[in-house]
């Protein structure tokens, strides 16, 4: 009977095993697939968070270019930024291209963004503009590439608008990127921060001083200050020549042969830049054509001699104190800085600059066609006044150089409310509060 059992082919085992085994392969298969949609979500998940960095990534990088070239009426973006285009010259407002992701870059190895995500088809785009009219509030991307009306300037003369036409310093920045397909996009309010500059305070600082008037009255009022020169002995005549007895300077010159420039070769370069970002830098070559294009918080001027005799078109009318003309060079509430870097100013007309007045005399070494002047008056002259010019604010010349005032009038008026304005442009921010992220494809 065992042999007989052991000898027959009927059952159950070999189906059941059969059975069991397609059980447990349905069972792996389904578990394989599992893990492998996982794996897939958990890649696009990945790459969508790419994506995001690399957004940001540009986001923050046009802040940077943001820094060196603040666009402004006089030199906004020509248009947006793009991943396909180099970095060139001509679109230095622009991110480097190199610095983002591999897939843009014409030098992978210093691509921030270089992970297997950024391999191919990575793209970002970055758009910059106004924070006024329709943007004013919060940032609509419907309404970001029409036109913007300022309630106070009035229509931006660009559409998109990508300049700080309301010239707060404000600009709104969208950058949008696409790795794998997946697109990103968010935008923020940047902000490009002041830095408050500490210079002397006084009303008159220079090598030397000639009052080449002879008038019975005040010229120089440093009242609350002082009028300083390094020069000495401060009663020769080619170091401080006035009259005395007839009243024409308060307080009386004091001598500080030690006293230090006005600002120091990295101070200058600051304000230099700041003059580029605001459209009021005037290159070698390129004087003012007026007296009216010195308007402006902070004006620079590169290798020019001239002298302005006429009144011309003025910012405002103002009311200053007796003596003083009322044609002003910068209103009252904006007192301005104006830096003659190499090269002599002479002011002969009836008109009024509030603010600073600042002579460098290549004090910070970089004019080779300006030798800085030194030796007294007149030969060192780089500034003069007459025909009812004057300064409300302060006057100051670098190093040796003399200041000249002829004007039968009052020509200098210190006043300390100019000092409160001398700030140059540090690092772009961000706004707190108005990163957010915005619809895919907006």
């Amino acid at each position: 009977m065992t042999r007989r059992s052991l000898q027959r082919e009927d059952g159950w085992v070999l189906v059941s095993a059969i059975v069991l085994m397609a059980i447990m392969l349905s069972v792996g298969l389904s578990a394989f697939a599992f893990v492998d949609t996982g794996q897939q979500r958990s890649r696009e998940s990945r790459e969508r968070e790419s994506s995001l960095s690399l957004a940001e990534g540009a986001l923050y990088a046009q802040g940077f270019a943001l820094t060196r070239n603040w666009p402004n009426p006089k030199t906004p973006l020509p248009g947006d930024c793009t991943s396909a285009a180099a970095l060139t010259t001509a679109t230095s407002y622009c991110p480097n291209r190199d610095t983002l992701a591999k897939a843009s870059s014409d030098n992978p190895a210093v691509a921030q963004f270089a992970d297997v995500d950024f391999d191919q088809d990575a793209t970002w785009t970055s758009s910059v503009r106004d924070n006024s009219g329709a943007l004013s509030a919060a940032y609509d991307p419907a309404q970001a590439n029409g036109p913007l009306v300022d309630p106070v300037k009035g229509p931006c003369p660009q559409t998109p608008c990508r300049q700080d036409w309301n010239e707060d310093r404000q600009l709104w920045v969208q950058a949008r990127a696409v790795v794998r397909g997946l697109p990103r996009s968010i935008v923020a309010r940047l902000k490009l921060e002041q830095l408050r500059e500490s210079v002397p305070q006084a009303g008159l600082m220079a090598g030397s001083l000639d009052i080449t008037n002879n008038g019975n009255k005040l010229m120089l009022d440093g009242t609350g200050s002082q009028v300083v020169v390094r020069c000495s002995p401060v009663t020769s005549d080619a170091c401080a020549s006035w009259i005395p007895s007839k009243g024409q300077i308060t307080p009386a010159p004091v001598s500080a042969p030690t006293q230090p420039n006005f600002m120091t070769p990295d101070q200058l370069q600051r304000f230099k830049a700041r003059a580029i970002a605001d459209g009021t830098y005037f290159p070698a070559g390129t004087c003012p054509a007026n007296a009216a294009q010195l308007t402006g918080a902070v004006v620079w001027v590169e290798q020019c001699s001239t002298s302005y005799a006429s009144i011309g078109p003025y910012s405002t009318p103002c009311v200053v104190p007796d003596g003083m003309s009322t044609n002003c060079i910068n209103p009252t509430t904006k007192p301005g800085l104006l830096i003659w870097h190499c090269g002599t100013l002479s002011m002969t007309a009836q008109q009024t600059f509030y603010g600073i007045v600042y002579l460098v005399n290549n004090s910070d070494g970089t004019c080779a066609s300006f030798p800085a002047r030194s030796g007294g008056c007149p030969a060192a002259s780089v500034y003069a006044s007459s025909g009812g010019a004057g300064t409300l604010g302060a006057l100051v010349a670098d190093g040796g150089a003399c200041v000249e005032i002829g004007s039968n009038s009052l020509n200098m008026k210190f006043d300390a409310n100019v000092f409160s304005t001398v700030t140059s442009y540090g690092t772009v921010g961000l706004v707190q509060n108005t990163w957010r992220e915005l619809k895919a494809g907006s």
